[in-house]
């Protein structure tokens, strides 16, 4: 997985450790990892952690089918935060009355859907793990990322913080988590066969400031006079 900490242009300092976490006994063999995080925002900033993902790469654990699209809906990318298993098609439906064209330019993923209308859908393989910053190249406004894993032990944070992780093997593993406000953090913690671990960390997004990104090609969007110039 790539470690640069990117959130919508944004780049932010890794952080590498260990973390004593809490260990509850569980009803199930495999061990289950939950917790719920919590972002330190600059004064005057709300932002949900619900754009964060947590994941242990190299697990496939008994996990529920994940979605797997990204809708361009109301000038926006909907969910703005997608996780899926290296090698997934992801969609790119359009459901506005306006035309769109989402694109990637992340190394190992990039992609260009093209112009597309309304009622269309585009799909790509994200083959190699790491963070996809999805844009669109009329609407500059519009950004969503997709954490791509190695494996399926992933649980994408709701925005009450919560997150959750079952069927864990006992033993010490590396666990991610990536914020697109805070960047990502890398800690190894302990997990025992039918026991709950509880992992609930602070995520530094004290210094975020969003970034105006390029266009698909490398360039500065152009000016509109009016919201019609953006189709």
């Amino acid at each position: 997985m790539n470690r640069r900490a990117l959130a919508s242009g944004l780049l932010l300092a890794l952080g590498v450790s260990t973390y004593a976490a809490q260990v509850a006994p569980t009803t199930s063999g495999g061990a289950t990892l939950s917790g719920k995080i919590t972002l330190l925002l600059p004064p005057k900033v709300k932002i949900d952690p619900g754009g964060s993902v947590v994941w242990i790469p190299g697990l496939t654990v008994n996990a529920t089918a994940t979605a797997n699209s990204v809708t361009s809906k109301d000038k926006r990318f909907d969910p703005r935060i997608l996780a899926v298993p290296a090698g997934t098609r992801v969609k790119f439906p359009n459901v506005d009355s306006i035309y769109h064209n989402a694109f990637s330019l992340s190394p190992g993923n990039t992609f260009d859907m093209g112009l597309y209308r309304k009622g269309a859908s585009r799909d790509v393989a994200m083959k190699n793990p790491g963070i996809v910053r999805v844009y669109c190249n009329i609407h500059p406004d519009m950004a969503a990322s997709v954490v791509v894993v190695d494996g399926n032990a992933f649980s994408v944070v709701q925005a009450d913080g919560s997150y959750r992780i079952e069927g864990v093997p006992a033993g010490r593993h590396e666990v991610h988590i990536w914020s697109d406000v805070a960047g990502e953090q890398v800690v190894t913690l302990a997990f025992e066969g039918g026991r709950a671990t509880d992992w609930s960390p602070e995520l530094d997004a004290t210094k975020y400031q969003r970034v105006a990104h390029t266009n698909k090609h490398g360039k500065a969007y152009p000016k509109a006079k009016n919201d019609a110039d953006r189709y």
